[in-house]
């Protein structure tokens, strides 16, 4: 019965098994997922018939019962006494045979080293539990280059220690319904995005990211070289994002703004009370910006090298600048400023030194006090007429 079952999982997955003949050959080749085993069982590949000689049995949270090889099917099974929670640590270190693997959806941690120099893994599939990955878990996992997850919500929701601790490291994209993901929408249950999450992912051009997104983990688009296009619902919402670093902020890698699907080039800011750091970094598409009269602070590095940024008015709100906010911004020539009392600046280094032939424009009746709190752009500063 066990063995009819396997081999009816298989048919139902169209004969998912990876065939031999890809391994090492095609990276670039989506290999299938085995599917979803039950909540004791893994289900895996291998890459020729000593079976997984590295494997540490004692490295799971329940004990092993068996395992079965089916090579005629072309798919073994880890079969244990309990419901399988828990990969520990070294658990699958240095099987350099093991090919394709797939877990339970009750699996909710990987530990250290877990898969550690599994060189020739090419194919594995996360359940929909999976919560946390430890240091170096994937870590010399060279081949590996066919990731299939259960959903982008799923995925979001895992905490990643390190890059190499996220699969996704080497594999460089992502597959759902064995599907590569190009145009990552990020739903609206989503409200936060792990450190690591889609980094290095090279396949992916666009993110659309709801107004429902309140924090995106440092690195989280790190190396997302083909990234294009960032599609936001709300610029408010936007705007209050807490960003891990620079590159949590997919336009820190894309350059190109949209909302709600229209080209942002002269961006607008209503209703935000502050702009986070690092809110539109790297951005090329902004030609202007102008921000109301409910802002009261713009974060650091706010707007920093935004290279097509030629002219910014502020709001009278405007209460703080911190640091860099408009540095690298190389074409910035005209900053009207409405508050009558001078804003805070972070540093000397909020606006670019490059910048020609600059003016930074302020009520006739601040002049001086804006000479003095901004004394290293005194020179550029004149009353608004």
């Amino acid at each position: 019965m066990k063995i009819l079952r396997v081999i009816s999982a298989l048919l139902l997955l169209g004969l998912t098994a990876c065939d031999d003949n890809d391994y090492g050959t095609t990276p670039n080749t989506t290999i299938p997922s085995l599917g979803t085993p039950e909540e004791n069982e893994i289900w895996f590949t291998t890459t020729d018939e000593r079976g997984l000689f590295a494997m540490d049995p004692t490295a799971f949270n329940t004990e092993i019962e068996d395992i079965e090889y089916a090579t005629d099917y072309g798919m073994s099974i880890i079969r244990f006494k309990g419901t399988l929670t828990t990969i520990l640590d070294d658990a699958f270190n240095g099987c350099t045979n093991l090919s394709n693997i797939s877990f339970p959806n009750t699996v909710t941690k990987i530990g250290k080293r877990a898969f550690f120099d599994c060189r020739n893994m090419e194919c594995m599939t996360l359940g929909t539990g999976l919560r946390s990955c430890d240091s170096l878990a994937f870590d010399n996992c060279i081949n590996l280059h066919s990731l299939h997850i259960s959903s982008i919500v799923d995925w979001c929701k895992i905490s990643f220690e390190s890059k190499t601790a996220n699969p996704a490291y080497y594999s460089q994209t992502l597959l759902a319904d064995s599907e590569k993901i190009r145009q990552l929408n990020i739903y609206d249950k989503i409200t936060s995005i792990s450190k690591f999450a889609f980094c290095d992912n090279i396949y992916i051009d666009t993110v659309v990211v709801p107004a429902s997104v309140q924090s995106i983990g440092e690195d989280a688009f790190d190396g997302c070289t083909n990234l294009a296009k960032v599609d936001i619902e709300n610029i408010t919402k936007w705007c209050s994002i807490e960003f891990g670093n620079e590159n949590a902020n997919p336009l820190s890698m894309a350059k190109s703004l949209y909302s709600n699907g229209v080209a942002v080039t002269n961006l607008s800011i209503d209703n935000a009370e502050s702009i986070s750091a690092q809110a539109f970094i790297n951005c090329s598409a902004i030609r202007t910006l102008t921000i109301g009269n409910a802002t009261k602070k713009i974060g650091a590095e706010a707007f920093r090298a935004c290279p097509s940024l030629a002219e910014v008015t502020l709001g009278e709100s405007i209460t703080e600048i911190e640091g860099r906010a408009f540095m690298g911004c190389d074409v910035l020539n005209k900053v009207t400023c409405y508050a009558v009392v001078p804003p805070t600046l972070a540093d000397k280094y909020v606006f670019s030194y490059n910048a020609k032939e600059r003016k930074i424009y302020v009520p006739g009746n601040a002049l001086d006090a804006y000479k003095e709190a901004w004394s290293e752009y005194s020179d550029s500063i004149v009353a608004i007429e």
